[in-house]
């Protein structure tokens, strides 16, 4: 595995070394880091970070506010025009589609199966979503986590399945099982149109809660690290950006998070010691976005019943500064019925903003929750710098995965 080290002298070294020679793996315990950044994996893009920044700042400058504020939304593409039936279809875009895509220039768009039903017609599908991007090319995305109910290609007949992840608990991948797996999932997601994947579950998974463990690499810090690893530089590979789930961690909550409210109570020391160091393990490794938890962390916040993407303590003090993730976070699906009948869609999305969070994702009311944060910039409730700097980041990752590509002339967007 590969640790999240800040500040290494050399006797340590050396003992880690003896250690790492004794065959006995100990894994290091996190650090506050002393303005040292986790890091993205070392490799050379075909678009450095500094282009991607320069570029995505030019861009900036000739964007509207109600252009930018758009660019902070990924909606769910049947929430734009329901079917009747819970369980219908919508394989291509409606005349209300249109409309709201052309009205809102979000930034991305989620698919499921109930959009999806070959490749063809998936393609033509983003074709025509694309086509309506005045604000740029948005996000493709889809939940991808090869096993289970939250695996698309389990639920469409003509996508291939890649097969399921290694049992929670298995030490290790000695054949490259579960690179080989995400690899071919992310490809096989890329050549129906999509670019980003919303996983994989970083998260530590517990007996409490063995539903949830069974979406989770394991249940112990360097399992999950490792495999998190191989899952994150498989979707790289294969063509998509990555995002890890849900941070803090819902490995030890009991209950169902898509439904209530629920307490992490986890204390910071168990948080640092596991789940910080894991993540920046899956940062090191390329990760592109973080997703939030909707759970209250109780022991770290003051309001001990707010949840953990409301937190300007958890999304900016730890995750931002602390732990040093510089990409896109996301909220989680604020659709879901936890948020939905304890929140207004309002109040979520201007406080997940203040709190740090850089994009809304699938709002239960997308021009509510656009008005809404348009309105608090315009009142000075959230400065526009604070949008600046989110749209920037999810810019910059569209530039640097060659989703939004650009001309010789910055403002052409493609």
């Amino acid at each position: 595995m590969k640790r999240f080290l800040l500040v290494v002298c050399m006797t340590v070294a050396v003992l880690v070394l003896f250690a790492c020679g004794s065959g006995q793996k100990e894994r290091e315990k996190w650090k506050a880091p002393d303005g040292t950044k986790a890091a993205a994996k070392d490799e050379p893009p075909v678009i450095s970070d500094n282009e991607a920044f320069n570029r995505a700042e030019e861009i900036i400058k000739n964007m509207t506010l109600e252009e930018k504020v758009a660019q902070m939304f990924l909606v769910e593409l049947s929430q734009l025009d329901p079917p009747k039936k819970a369980s219908g279809r919508r394989y291509r875009l409606t005349k209300k589609m249109k409309e709201e895509l052309q009205g809102c220039a979000v930034g991305g768009v989620f698919l499921t199966e109930r959009n999806v039903r070959d490749q063809e017609q998936t393609k033509k599908l983003v074709s025509d979503i694309q086509s309506l991007a005045s604000g740029g090319a948005m996000y493709v995305a889809a939940e991808e986590e090869c096993a289970g109910g939250h695996s698309l290609a389990g639920k469409v007949k003509a996508m291939r399945d890649p097969g399921n992840v290694p049992d929670a608990g298995q030490v290790s991948d000695p054949d490259g099982q579960v690179y080989r797996n995400w690899l071919d999932a992310a490809g096989e997601l890329r050549r129906w149109g999509f670019n980003l994947n919303l996983a994989p579950v970083a998260d530590i998974g517990s007996e409490t809660n063995p539903g949830y463990a069974s979406r989770c690499f394991g249940t112990d810090a360097d399992t999950v690290s490792d495999m998190l690893t191989e899952a994150v530089n498989g979707i790289r590979d294969g063509g998509l950006a990555v995002t890890l789930k849900y941070f803090p961690g819902l490995g030890s909550v009991m209950g169902d998070y898509e439904e209530d409210i629920l307490d992490n109570q986890e204390s910071l020391m168990t948080l640092r010691n596991n789940n910080f160091s894991v993540y920046a393990d899956g940062i090191e490794a390329g990760a592109d976005c973080v997703m939030m938890s909707n759970t209250a962390v109780s022991k770290i916040t003051v309001n001990n019943k707010l949840p953990a993407f409301l937190s300007q303590e958890i999304v900016t003090d730890l995750l931002r500064e602390e732990v040093g993730f510089e990409g896109v976070i996301m909220t989680p699906p604020l659709n879901s019925r936890a948020v939905t009948k304890s929140y207004t869609v309002e109040y979520v999305v201007v406080e997940a903003v203040k709190a740090g969070c850089d994009m809304i994702i699938m709002p239960e009311d997308l021009n509510r929750g656009y008005r809404a944060l348009l309105d608090a910039v315009v009142s000075g409730k959230i400065d526009e710098k604070v949008i600046n700097t989110s749209v920037r980041r999810i810019l910059q990752d569209k530039i640097r995965r060659q989703i939004l590509v650009i001309n010789e002339n910055p403002d052409s967007l493609n």
